[in-house]
């Protein structure tokens, strides 16, 4: 019961998308909290994309990588709960 509460708590916090916290926009172009939201939820693609406090790196297929600027006043939270395993 109680492994299948805390996997139940997990599953939820990561449907409610990955905990996403407030990210400026890039110049106005590009909001960045968006694309995170869209990484994490899975609605965007990519071939790879990592977040630091600086930064976030997005690989498209072709290999191009494009880097948007993270404000230093917001941050980015990232759940992984596990009981077997770290994501299904």
């Amino acid at each position: 019961m109680n492994g299948k509460l805390i996997s139940i708590i997990g599953f939820t916090a990561l449907s409610l998308g990955l905990l996403v916290f407030v990210f400026s926009s890039n110049g106005g172009t590009e909001d960045v909290r968006e694309l995170v939201e869209g990484y994490s939820a899975g609605t965007l693609n990519a071939e790879a994309a990592s977040i630091s406090s600086h930064d976030l790196m997005v690989k498209g297929s072709g290999g191009s990588q494009t880097t948007y600027d993270t404000s230093e006043e917001e941050f980015f939270v990232s759940i992984a709960p596990y009981v077997d395993e770290t994501h299904p």
